[in-house]
């Protein structure tokens, strides 16, 4: 349609075209304009290094949904034992409960138990929590108990696999420890009795074919680890190495058919085929300082270089043992854990985050007094006496605790 400007008393003689679109309808067209060019020019920033596109789509969206409204997410000092990550999700056991909250700080669910002495061990997205002063667990996911269980002995530790198998470490009647496997039917499919010694650690195979376990014993007066290398086709171990003089902190299948034991006197490599262990790091039991293991196992260790409290040195390593990066921070570390794509350290008043080349990608600072750290890719959440806060991982910012 066109009309005349003299016809609506402008003064000017001409012609022009009346838009079809209303204001509402323009006004979302110069929005998503808008939206567009920004995010050409992210793409742009992403693409030369400058800041990476999933960050700030992150932010965007966070300052958009009001998630940073559920935080912090209050929590009871007194009841809460243990808390992790579990998937991307963050996972709270207390004297009474399994509670499940997401990333957004929204709860997903809270499942009551009825434990003396409560444990949990999280595996990727999967959790199992069981009874240390008994016989009752559950496992359960991001979402909800799968199952409820009885074992037939105490239990002292256990293992949810990632392909549903899972794993029971029992004080025995007739041995000192008893390791029995079971597979997502609930149906045991291997067992092990152990003599003398107490089971410390068990770790699953993906494809849930093998198992490693670590005993911690004593012989003339010293420690030493032994670990087991199971496969479920066979009755006898497939390897046995015994390392004197540590205590095992972390067993992990890192790669396919190789087990990493982590150690507060070194990091070792044990290969079911090999028939002697690789020693891949060396430390005095003073210098150790952490260790983790991400959920494509790359893993680290934290030492406090010579013993020294101000020099500390951050090892990564690849799955299959190869060390990828060390960083040296100058100052005092209290711990660090891995994402997939980053580490954390935490200090007296900071979290330093590094990119997996070492590369530091930001700093969240605090005011107050902060117990640990559970971070994803996303989100790093800083625990303190009576709540949780969050804050991005990636890019400088500052949080209160106190």
């Amino acid at each position: 349609m066109k009309i005349k400007f003299t016809e609506i008393n402008s003064g000017y003689e001409g012609e022009r075209k009346v838009s079809r679109f209303s204001p509402q309808t323009r006004s979302k067209a110069i929005i998503v304009g808008v939206l567009a060019a920004v995010f050409v020019f992210v793409y742009i920033l992403s693409s030369v290094g400058v800041i990476p596109l999933g960050a700030l789509l992150l932010k965007a969206r966070v300052a958009v949904s009001g998630d940073d409204e559920r935080f912090p997410i209050a929590v009871s000092t007194e009841s809460v034992l243990n808390s992790d990550i579990m998937g991307e999700n963050i996972v709270l056991l207390t004297t009474e409960n399994v509670v499940v909250y997401s990333p957004n700080g929204k709860e997903a669910f809270s499942q009551p138990h009825v434990f003396a002495k409560p444990g949990i061990s999280v595996n990727g997205d999967k959790a199992i929590v069981f009874d240390r002063a008994g016989k009752g667990f559950m496992l359960l996911n991001q979402k909800k108990v799968v199952y409820e269980g009885q074992a037939d002995n105490t239990i002292i530790s256990a293992e949810y696999g990632k392909n549903g198998s899972y794993a029971l470490g029992t004080r025995s009647k007739s041995a000192t420890s008893s390791l029995a496997v079971y597979n997502k039917n609930h149906k045991q499919i291997f067992q092990w009795n152990c003599a003398y010694e107490s089971i410390v650690s068990i770790t699953l195979s993906d494809n849930g074919k093998f198992a490693g376990v670590a005993v911690l014993g004593a012989e003339n007066g010293e420690l030493f680890t032994t670990v087991q290398y199971f496969g479920f086709d066979y009755k006898e171990p497939l390897n046995t190495q015994k390392i004197v003089g540590c205590a095992p902190f972390e067993l992990e299948f890192t790669k396919y058919n190789l087990l990493t034991l982590v150690t507060d006197r070194g990091v070792y490599l044990i290969d079911k085929k090999e028939k002697e262990y690789k020693e891949i790091a060396s430390y005095y039991s003073s210098e150790f300082n952490s260790s983790d293991v991400s959920v494509k196992k790359n893993f680290l260790v934290a030492v406090a270089k010579y013993g020294s409290q101000n020099v500390f040195e951050i090892l990564i390593y690849k799955p299959d043992g190869t060390l990828k990066t060390t960083i040296s921070a100058d100052y005092q570390i209290r711990n660090v854990v891995m994402s997939e794509k980053y580490v954390f350290t935490l200090t007296e008043d900071k979290v330093t985050v590094y990119n997996l080349n070492g590369k530091e990608v930001s700093q969240i600072s605090f005011k107050g007094e902060a117990s640990g750290i559970l971070p994803t890719d996303d989100f790093v959440f800083v625990e303190s006496l009576d709540k949780i806060s969050r804050a991005f991982s990636y890019g400088d910012s500052t949080i209160e605790l106190s």
